[in-house]
């Protein structure tokens, strides 16, 4: 059978260009991710427990970019951890599932007035999902819908002729996902953005890039490759705003950072909410549970990929994101290179 080559972030570069910019503080970073919601800043915090709560909520919205809010507390508890949010004249964009029960879910919400949710499921290149969005947009004509997760063109086109505005790409390139592992299913992330952008293109649509970064560089590669945005998680987890205790580990400071589908979370997801989870719901697991290292206010994060995407847009010749959309010059490298970035045959301290 043949197969094609697909990519990585590591498996690419981007070739520096003449630049324009003079100073990065000329670059702006603002960029739209559904037809109405506009961002001041292209990072959007993952939908994850172990990451995303009120605090986290209201600190991401204070920078000027927004979070995807879990989906996996009761309802009405939901709810009202997004009240919270939005009674400080905060932006958040809730999560919701594809079973009949979140049906109930999205009614809550939209009495509460939101215009944006996000459809959070492992695999939405299915029916069920396809189905779900058709019924939302039948139902509630004005709300946006963001719905992922995808990896391939086909299942943005079928997205988007559902009803979604906006696709979030990246199935399984998370640290703490184990999909590609347990599955054998997947997608290299740059391939797979470079893939479904071109259905965001033909349907005028927005598209994201959901997981697989581990520092500013990636996240410039994934805006590059067509992304509007960039929904990150490991490297705002640890942080003072993502929900959860310090602990101790060998006289360091740590996080949890557990996938949504580890066993632990899952537990935790079956006590807070039972109601549409049957006896198996945790003997299927695709995640791991880890530690995240503490990192402080999650400002401190931010500001430091603020100053890696400034750097990184001028090394493109860009001053926004469509001009690096339209600049931007992959090449593919070796593994001697990639080893090379990360080995630098001296000892870091």
């Amino acid at each position: 059978m043949p197969f094609e080559i697909a990519l990585d972030f590591d498996d690419v570069l981007l070739v520096p260009q003449r630049s324009p910019v003079k100073s990065r503080n000329d670059v702006c970073l603002a960029t739209q991710i559904t037809p109405t919601v506009k961002l001041d800043f292209p990072i959007i915090s993952i939908n994850m427990d172990c990451v995303t709560g009120v605090d986290m909520a209201l600190a991401m919205s204070r920078y000027g970019s927004t979070s995807f809010f879990p989906r996996f507390k009761p309802a009405k508890d939901q709810v009202k951890d997004i009240k919270k949010v939005l009674s400080q004249n905060q932006h958040t964009i809730p999560s919701i599932g594809i079973k009949a029960t979140e049906w109930d879910r999205l009614k809550l919400l939209v009495d509460l007035g939101i215009q944006t949710i996000t459809i959070d499921v492992a695999h939405a290149h299915q029916d069920t999902c396809l189905d779900f969005i058709k019924k939302i947009k039948k139902e509630y004509k004005h709300l946006e819908i963001i719905a992922g997760v995808i990896a391939t063109r086909q299942a943005a086109v079928d997205l988007f002729k559902a009803g979604a505005d906006t696709v979030r790409v990246g199935l399984g390139p998370g640290s703490i996902c184990t999909t590609r592992v347990v599955t054998g299913h997947g997608m290299p992330q740059i391939t797979a953005i470079l893939e479904a952008v071109k259905a965001a293109k033909e349907f005028g649509g927005y598209l994201l890039a959901d997981g697989g970064t581990h520092n500013s560089g990636d996240i410039v590669k994934a805006l590059a490759a067509g992304a509007d945005a960039v929904v990150v998680g490991s490297q705002l987890a640890g942080t003072d705003e993502a929900p959860g205790k310090i602990h101790i580990i060998k006289g360091k400071k740590y996080k949890s950072y557990n996938g949504s589908t580890s066993r632990t979370e899952k537990n935790k997801q079956l006590k807070q909410n039972s109601k549409d989870k049957n006896s198996k719901y945790t003997s299927y697991i695709e995640g791991i549970e880890a530690f995240a290292p503490y990192k402080g206010p999650v400002t401190n994060v931010l500001n430091q990929m603020n100053a890696g995407l400034r750097s990184g847009f001028s090394y493109s010749g860009a001053l926004n994101i469509k001009q690096l959309h339209k600049n931007a010059r992959f090449i593919r490298v070796t593994s001697n290179i990639v080893k090379r970035n990360f080995d630098r045959g001296v000892k870091i301290i």
